[in-house]
């Protein structure tokens, strides 16, 4: 005896010396723990049997089964936020699917809390199988059969899934009995504890049994922990306290289990088994005597792996709606796959578990939908954390083209058409914002895109974009600048009178934009086709300016002749676009224009002296015409003097109706006739 107390003596000292964040513990561990246990308090236990208790990664749900109505069903109980567990939920889609006296028992929720494993005894004399039922937004769905080669026409009973969903470990009868004579003897019903792999295409693998040191008797309720890496499970092997025990089992690099500790902390001379422990792995549920559910703490040197969990729900950006997605964890490091899970498609809802003093990527995808991408550096975690990680997915990226004008960066309307490579149209046709040349263009994922932008007097633009990859983000936007197309214009300056070049500088203002350009008289220039441009030709060789518009047509090369006129005595200067409000002589803003250039040439030659003869057409009466375009000319006067030049050199005068350029004889006639001139009068 005294060498068994030793060897697990020894043993516990080695399990203390691996376990991570180990608490300062009493000397007397198994006693200080032992005193821990207790029946749980609230919905767990009542006037009836409870049994096998199965907990949430976050624990805060447990299910379990009991006898309220006779027959075993399973509950569910939920932890309020007073630490007190909720009364029982019956687990009503699952237990009707058989009738009133069959067994349904020993469930294993898997750490998401979406999926139930369990096992059933369906019909008179029926053999019990696993099931497996996915939550849905209503409760649990209808349960369907694992069938082969999990279940036989033998005994498959007490599942327990891995938290990656890739490994189930449940129990057969082992036909062969125990080893031990003594057992032999007792002629009880035996199974032996067998695993299960998922295969890549979601089937599960031929199931194996666990060699030793796992399988030796009678062992039963097998439970994985979060870790993967943890198995609890009850043996009746000689060495125990009476009846089954718990025993812990570790699975090393090797893919070997450790020999089995004993949960001496636990154990008692009755039947202690079914244990469930969350993702936190500080506090143990499990089954005390085959009709209560008892916790105890763990010792530190006794728990499981450490672990953090993340979750949240997956759900559609835009619907806000849960949508199923697969979540694929990879090592940071080796890109190694470490765990493919599935969530939940009602509500979203997932959990992930992942093993602390590692660095996770995680990846997130649905097809038809974005990708989600994250990553968890766990290497300096010292204690079980839970992060709750909600993730937004969408079906269409949000593509803004902005249209500009490449030479003076501005907006510019634009046709926007779109389709996919080798179609023969187009799938979406749409106009740009006219103010900030701007377009919203919603495209699904998955594909690619070809996209052509257009724009009269322009030249078009191609670009594509791919959808059909991997998608983290939704907002893209692509700057589109596009080349205007141009038209050559010789500007041929010229004097009046003998129609020699002049020497002049050229000023052209686009009236459809903000553009300006300033190039020498008698040269080509490059104008934008479509687009009109307001001339104005000056010389510093003695010659008065000159404005006229340009109207640019598409095709090939024009010509401009302009005409300049010497600054000598009694040459009159027709002023254009000097307009007035109707039967007034308040200038309009379009008149300031050429009143500038006027200025312009005042200062430049600061001797000249001019007459502002205003001329008005034969409507009204002579008298009142005359007064009329008096009192014009003097406002010309007025804008010209409050602009610094001497009102000395100015002389304003009136003609009225009297001296008419051409016939009055219709409205564009008279137009005509409406003017202001300016008369030198000395230079």
């Amino acid at each position: 005896m005294k060498r068994i107390v030793l060897s697990l003596f020894a043993l516990v000292s080695v399990w203390s010396a691996q376990a991570q964040d180990a608490a300062p513990a009493p000397f007397d561990t198994i006693a200080y723990y032992s005193a821990t246990k207790k029946k749980v308090d609230g919905g767990l236990n009542g006037s009836y049997t409870t049994f096998a208790p199965s907990i949430s990664a976050d624990g805060r749900t447990i299910i379990f089964e009991a006898n309220q109505g006779g027959s075993y069903k399973l509950f569910e109980s939920r932890l309020n936020e007073q630490g007190k567990w909720s009364e029982p939920v019956a687990l009503t889609n699952i237990n009707s699917f058989g009738d009133s006296t069959d067994l349904i028992g020993g469930p294993s929720i898997s750490f998401d809390g979406n999926t139930l494993f369990f096992f059933a005894a369906i019909g008179q004399g029926g053999s019990e199988d696993i099931y497996v039922s996915t939550r849905e937004k209503d409760g649990w769905s209808k349960p369907t059969s694992l069938g082969a080669p999990i279940n036989t026409t033998g005994y498959e009973a007490f599942p327990s899934i891995s938290a990656d969903g890739k490994t189930l470990y449940f129990v057969r009868q082992n036909i062969a009995g125990p080893q031990d004579k003594d057992l032999r003897k007792l002629n009880q019903f035996c199974t032996s504890i067998y695993q299960s792999k998922k295969k890549e295409d979601g089937t599960w693998d031929t199931p194996k049994r666990l060699p030793a040191p796992i399988n030796q008797e009678c062992e039963k309720a097998p439970k994985i922990m979060a870790d993967g890496k943890t198995l609890i499970f009850s043996s009746n092997r000689p060495g125990g306290k009476g009846d089954y025990d718990m025993y812990q089992s570790k699975l090393n690099v090797l893919g070997e289990w450790s020999i089995p500790v004993p949960l001496d902390y636990v154990n008692t001379a009755s039947s202690d088994q079914l244990p469930c422990i969350s993702a936190q792995g500080d506090l143990m549920y499990y089954t005390y005597n085959n009709e209560s559910i008892f916790s105890v703490e763990i010792p530190p040197s006794l728990r499981q792996f450490m672990n953090n969990v993340v979750q949240g729900y997956i759900t559609d950006e835009d619907t806000r709606q849960g949508i199923a997605a697969e979540i694929i964890i990879t090592d940071a490091f080796t890109s190694e796959e470490v765990m493919r899970l599935t969530n939940n498609p009602s509500d979203g809802r997932y959990t992930v578990v992942l093993p602390v003093g590692r660095s996770f990527n995680m990846e997130v995808r649905k097809e038809g939908y974005s990708s989600y991408a994250a990553s968890f550096d766990l290497t300096q975690v010292k204690k079980y954390q839970e992060q709750e990680k909600n993730i937004a997915l969408f079906k269409t990226v949000k593509l803004t083209v902005s249209v500009n004008d490449i030479e003076i960066f501005e907006a510019i309307p634009a046709d926007i058409k779109v389709k996919n490579p080798g179609a023969s149209g187009f799938f979406k046709e749409v106009k740009n914002d006219v103010q900030d040349g701007r377009v919203l263009l919603e495209l699904p994922i998955g594909k690619q895109y070809e996209i052509i932008v257009s724009s009269p007097n322009f030249k078009g633009e191609f670009f594509t974009f791919d959808a059909s990859g991997l998608v983290l983000y939704r907002n893209f936007e692509k700057e589109v600048e596009l080349v205007p197309e141009k038209v050559g214009v010789m500007i041929n300056v010229a004097d009046l009178v003998n129609n020699s070049k002049v020497k002049s500088k050229i000023l052209l203002r686009n009236k459809d934009r903000d553009e300006v350009i300033e190039v020498s008289g008698n040269e080509m220039v490059q104008l934008r086709s479509g687009d009109r441009y307001e001339l104005e030709a000056t010389s510093d060789q003695g010659y008065a300016f000159n404005s006229t518009t340009i109207d640019v047509a598409k095709g090939g090369e024009t010509q401009v002749e302009v005409k300049l006129q010497k600054l000598e005595k009694d040459t009159k200067l027709t002023l254009r676009d000097i307009n007035f409000e109707s039967n007034s002589a308040q200038l309009s803003d379009v008149s300031f224009t050429e009143l500038q250039r006027v200025i312009k040439l005042m200062t430049e030659n600061p001797d000249l002296k001019v007459e502002i003869a205003a001329h008005t057409d034969d409507i009204g009466s002579d008298a009142y015409n005359l007064m009329l375009s008096n009192n014009r000319a003097q406002s010309v006067l007025n804008y010209l003097s409050d602009y610094k030049i001497d009102p000395s050199r100015l002389v304003a005068k009136g003609y009225g109706e009297s001296q008419p350029k051409v016939p009055n004889s219709d409205e564009e006639q008279r137009a005509i006739n409406r003017r202001v001139e300016l008369k030198i009068l000395g230079i």
